[in-house]
């Protein structure tokens, strides 16, 4: 006996499948862990989906599509073309993708690097407008800077000094 597959019935399951129980035997005994009562499984039923959705039952929707071709090869090119049609719209692509193609993305791509480069011009300017124009440097630096210079004037002075031995 195969265990744990799909469809398969253990032996209690196939006989309480071929003998109804009665209304009164059924109330009494208490159901095995496994079972349910023919009622739960009858409301499961009505539980799935109706074929065709939630069209009501006449629509036009529901009914056969005429033919209007004869010849029964266009007829059948006409039907595979709405089912292809009806395969890329439930998939979102083709068409009806929502995503735009390769070449829309790079369009956008180069026009938004314009507008960011625009943008980072426009700062520069105004950064630009307002800076001053002429450059001060104050005390401080200055006599820093003139400080290093004699330094450094003194350090040659003394370097060549020493090399031709006057020193």
């Amino acid at each position: 006996m195969p265990k744990n597959k799909p469809g398969a019935q253990t032996q209690s399951q196939a006989q309480a499948a071929a003998s109804p129980p009665s209304p009164s035997s059924s109330a009494s005994q208490k159901l095995k862990a496994g079972e349910q009562p023919a009622e739960a499984r009858k409301g499961r039923q009505e539980q799935k989906p109706r074929i065709g959705g939630p069209a009501v039952p006449g629509a036009k929707s529901t009914l056969p599509r005429t033919a209007t071709a004869t010849d029964p090869q266009q007829q059948q090119y006409e039907s595979m073309n709405r089912e292809m049609r009806r395969r890329l719209r439930q998939m979102k692509a083709g068409p009806y993708s929502e995503a735009p193609s390769p070449a829309e993305k790079y369009r956008k791509k180069l026009e938004k690097q314009k507008r960011k480069k625009e943008q980072q011009k426009k700062a520069v300017e105004r950064i630009a407008e307002t800076a001053p124009r002429q450059i001060h440097l104050g005390r401080r630096l200055i006599y820093f800077v003139v400080a290093i210079v004699l330094v450094l004037v003194v350090v040659i002075v003394l370097a060549v000094l020493h090399h031709f031995g006057v020193f």
